[in-house]
């Protein structure tokens, strides 16, 4: 089931540099210059799309386009419910690589703390 915590964790947690990498070859093209990861704009073609890590979204300085994972993922050619999958399984394992729980890992105390920091 897709809820508004599980679009939030892959928005803000799955850093879009990793989506971009694990799209490799059906991905846009990119690369990591002057300390910022750009890559290839899927709008305009252009490489001038850049991503901040303070906000994870991209910024294509040609077109203007803003994107995050999920709009990557549907530019890419998947749907909706396909990619929030793709990227659920990503994002599960990028928290095992960073020694995080997962959400159906966590207790109820510890969903409950999370989302309330998460509100502020």
């Amino acid at each position: 089931m897709i809820t508004r915590e599980l679009l939030w964790a892959i928005r803000n947690e799955l850093p879009m540099k990793l989506t971009i990498q694990r799209l490799g070859n059906f991905g846009p093209i990119a690369k990591q210059s002057d300390g910022y990861f750009r890559f290839q704009c899927p709008n305009c073609r252009e490489l001038r799309a850049t991503v901040n890590p303070s906000n994870n979204l991209a910024h294509c300085f040609s077109c203007g386009k803003n994107f995050n994972s999920i709009d990557l993922m549907l530019i890419q050619g998947h749907d909706f419910l396909p990619a929030v999958g793709i990227l659920e399984n990503w994002l599960v394992q990028y928290r095992r690589d960073l020694g995080r729980r997962t959400p159906s890992e966590q207790t109820t105390s510890e969903r409950t703390a999370s989302e309330q920091s998460a509100a502020k």
